[in-house]
């Protein structure tokens, strides 16, 4: 017969077992969180940097290619400066069309595209049901036809 002190004991030992488990997954887990969390700050800095330098190529007066082999210049300059390596051409050339779109679509706001729009140009919403008449009965569909 297992004594108070057997119990605690036991106790003890399956707790013990059961917090280097948990420390186990935890501590291998954590090396994925980690990757993923500076993967996620590596590609914020990237998107950071390419709006920066999408602004500056616009004001160098190059065409569209130069001003993209600029961007990227650029932001490949930033990325190693930040100690940043092997960011793929790609995640680049994506950050830069992101950014490209943004500064178009902050231009066109900017330009007046929006104008305010007199009371009587703006459409209203139209009562199609006539005064007095009563709307349609659907048919149950649910219903057997029996």
């Amino acid at each position: 017969m297992m004594t108070i002190k057997d119990w605690i004991y036991l106790g003890i030992t399956v707790a013990s077992y059961l917090l280097a488990i948990i420390a186990g997954v935890y501590a291998k887990d954590k090396a994925k969180i980690n990757r993923a969390t500076r993967a996620g700050q590596a590609l914020d800095v990237v998107g950071k940097l390419a709006s920066y330098a999408v602004h500056e190529a616009d004001y160098t007066g190059m065409d569209d290619d130069k001003k993209r082999a600029f961007a990227a210049q650029v932001i490949q300059q930033g990325l190693n400066y930040m100690g940043i390596k092997n960011m793929t051409a790609n995640v680049i050339n994506g950050a830069i069309e992101k950014a490209v779109n943004a500064m178009h679509l902050a231009n066109l706001a900017d330009s007046g595209l929006s104008q305010n729009v007199d009371e009587k140009d703006i459409l209203q919403p139209v009562n199609q049901l006539k005064a007095g008449s009563e709307p349609e009965q659907s048919k149950d569909v649910t219903a057997d036809a029996k």
